[in-house]
């Protein structure tokens, strides 16, 4: 299966994350560093993933979000995102949005504290459906 890693990391010692690392993965094999152009697509995702606060000190990887579509009918179309949030080989969490009807459009979207803010709510759903929009913007590349 392929999926995104993403790293975020504090690199400047502030508290807060300031470095964001993209890479693509096959069955947990490493194939590369996202390029350019995809980094420049992608700095959305980065201002929304940054809102979850799921980072690293210095430039550590402990923390980090794998991404993923599944579409098992094969159609082009993913029936379903799943976010991965890592501490280390542990999924610590989990989130995902799923197409119920095959038209497109995410119907259900699961999540818990997204943003680590000590609720879970609608701002955690919008950060999900916005991170899933702009990872998708790769993924049917």
């Amino acid at each position: 299966m392929r999926f995104l890693k993403v790293i975020a990391q504090d690199r400047s010692g502030k508290g807060v994350a300031d470095t964001l690392r993209l890479q693509f993965f096959q069955d947990e094999q490493w194939l590369r560093e996202a390029t350019d152009d995809e980094v420049l697509r992608l700095k959305t995702f980065g201002a929304h993933y940054f809102k979850c606060r799921w980072f690293n000190d210095g430039e550590g990887e402990e923390r980090h979000l794998r991404m993923f579509s599944l579409n098992p009918t094969a159609d082009g179309s993913p029936d379903s995102v799943r976010l991965h949030f890592h501490e280390g080989s542990n999924i610590a969490y989990k989130a995902a949005v799923h197409d119920l009807d095959n038209d497109g459009a995410f119907e259900n979207v699961l999540c818990t504290d997204v943003d680590n803010d000590g609720r879970a709510n609608r701002t955690d759903r919008t950060r999900v459906n916005a991170l899933v929009r702009e990872y998708l913007k790769l993924d049917r590349q």
